[in-house]
């Protein structure tokens, strides 16, 4: 596809919202993810990321890193782990990891505003410990932004993107 002569909203959107590396999941049965390598005329080279893309990958990765793990930065990661643990009754759980999640997507300063959160229990079982976790967001480029925070706990894909 081409963009049209004077259309500088790729651009603008990879100033707003950043570039990063490529960090591919290893496998769909786990939440690991390594740095992914690309091919070019010159050789190989690492894989980048930019956008809603690089936007989502980081929201991603933050969701699937307990806070306070990452000896850089003790305050990155997700706080929802605590409240799942402590909490007795399975609706406030499910109150208090959504508060987590939509906690989490707003403090990043490219999110414009969290529009909104939902947890359900994939499936007809009520006491099952899987969670589906969807999280939607408009990025302060204007774009609208739909994770599905899948993974080990539902079998969805983790970290999908749904732009739109």
């Amino acid at each position: 596809m081409t963009t049209p002569p004077g259309d500088d909203s790729a651009v603008i959107q990879r100033r707003l919202l950043g570039v990063g590396l490529r960090a591919s999941q290893v496998s769909p049965a786990d939440t690991a993810r390594d740095v992914s390598l690309r091919q070019t005329a010159g050789g190989t080279d690492l894989d980048v990321v930019e956008g809603i893309d690089a936007l989502g990958q980081d929201l991603a990765i933050a969701l699937t890193t307990l806070q306070g793990t990452d000896f850089c930065n003790i305050t990155f990661g997700f706080a929802g782990v605590g409240p799942l643990a402590t909490q007795t009754s399975p609706v406030l759980a499910r109150e208090a990891l959504r508060a987590a999640v939509a906690a989490l997507v707003a403090a990043d300063p490219r999110v414009r505003q969290v529009t909104g959160v939902t947890v359900d229990v994939p499936g007809d079982a009520p006491s099952s410990r899987r969670l589906a976790i969807s999280v939607t967001f408009e990025a302060i480029s204007g774009d609208p932004t739909t994770i599905a925070a899948g993974g080990m706990a539902s079998g969805a894909p983790f970290g999908e993107l749904s732009n739109g």
